[in-house]
């Protein structure tokens, strides 16, 4: 085992990590973040939610220090509810992507700026995507129509839908990669729809990884002394960031070839499988 006090600071994904598929914390894993909290851990969540989504799943009390959300385009003080960090496009990049987005006929999403990220304009293009259709049906009252070529506000992010196929995913990024300098693209499993890829366009800084280093440089951790745990193709750049990248059993075979596994999954406890490799937590609160 490795000695404790050579891990500071333990970052976990939310959906499809430490959230079950029901959008719960199992009770051990809740432990687990209360153990890390009594070894003086840094415990981050860092996640493709907006943090208005976030607070759909954690209440104010879980033990949290930080939150990277939006795919590390905020970081957010949990313990004193303060937004300490926002990355974000301005008005005329935001006008670049509608315009080149609007001319190749797809559905796209773009997010107003945080921390009211959870509110979106949209954009029907020529071909029905039930991914696209079925977003827009669970979140009446968040988005209105966006008018293409007029719209040169700060935007949070872009977010498209389009089928899980690795050609597709590959031919949409090159092209907008040859389009575009400074920009990230992330490729997101829908938690929903496993048929259907979310890609996602941030500011070239913005990622999971980003948040991580910054977080470490805003408490002074070096970051061989950190641990990540995650699911999916956009914790990517959050496992490459840190010394010691786990991913679960339900994790895409891709992955599990590139990073070390756990056998366990989000539903079965895997993030304290992770955790217990490296403290030795307890299985109760009152143990502590």
């Amino acid at each position: 085992m490795v000695r404790k006090e050579e891990i500071r600071l333990v970052a976990t994904d939310l959906d499809g990590t430490l959230l079950r598929d029901d959008k719960t914390i199992s009770v051990a894993d809740y432990n687990s973040l209360v153990g890390l909290g009594k070894f003086g851990i840094v415990r981050v969540a860092a996640t493709g939610r907006s943090l208005h989504k976030v607070y759909e799943v954690l209440s104010v009390d879980t033990p949290f220090d930080f939150i990277v959300f939006s795919t590390g385009a905020g970081i957010f003080d949990w313990k004193k509810q303060q937004l300490l960090f926002a990355e974000q496009f301005d008005g005329q990049r935001s006008y670049q992507l509608c315009s080149f987005l609007y001319k190749l006929g797809i559905n796209f999403l773009i997010f107003k700026p945080i921390p009211h990220n959870n509110l979106f304009y949209y954009h029907r293009g020529i071909s029905f995507c039930p991914e696209f259709e079925n977003y827009l049906a669970r979140h009446v009252g968040d988005f209105e129509q966006l008018n293409v070529l007029d719209y040169n506000g700060i935007a949070g992010q872009f977010l498209i839908f389009i089928p899980n196929n690795n050609s597709i995913f590959n031919d949409l990024r090159d092209r907008l990669l040859r389009e575009f300098d400074n920009i990230k693209i992330i490729r997101a499993t829908s938690p929903v729809d496993n048929h259907f890829i979310w890609l996602e366009i941030f500011p070239e800084s913005v990622s999971k990884g980003h948040g991580i280093c910054w977080l470490c440089d805003f408490m002074g951790i070096d970051r061989k002394h950190t641990v990540a745990v995650g699911n999916d193709f956009n914790d990517i750049d959050m496992l490459d960031i840190v010394e010691n990248p786990y991913v679960l059993g339900n994790s895409p075979d891709e992955l599990k070839e590139i990073y070390r596994s756990v056998g366990s999954s989000n539903n079965t406890n895997g993030f304290t499988d992770v955790a217990t490799l490296f403290f030795p937590l307890k299985a109760s609160l009152s143990d502590y």
